[in-house]
């Protein structure tokens, strides 16, 4: 890419970074269908554009069910001192770990 091109890359991660709070809310409201809508588009961004997300971006959203992750709503975090990681366990039975 030449100097002085669009900076799409900034614009993915600070899209990204609009699209999971705007799951979590809809999450939280109870509207599940643009709540799974909000996470694909982020996914579908990420891998479009090649933007990695963070472990911290990643640790939003279930990677089996699509929702975004809302502790005591559909998912326990259970923190392991001696791997020191931390697991989010999704209602629909998937799990995912993080160190920390």
């Amino acid at each position: 890419m030449a100097k002085g091109g669009f900076p799409i890359r900034e614009i993915v991660y600070e899209r990204i970074g609009i699209l999971l709070p705007l799951a979590a809310d809809a999450f939280r409201k109870g509207d599940l269908l643009h709540a799974r809508r909000y996470v694909f588009l982020a996914r579908k961004l990420s891998t479009r554009y090649n933007c990695r997300l963070s472990p911290r971006e990643r640790a939003k959203f279930c990677k089996g069910c699509g929702l975004p992750l809302v502790p005591g709503l559909n998912c326990k975090v259970r923190l392991r001192k001696r791997t020191k990681s931390a697991e989010y366990a999704c209602s629909c039975g998937k799990a995912a770990r993080i160190k920390y």
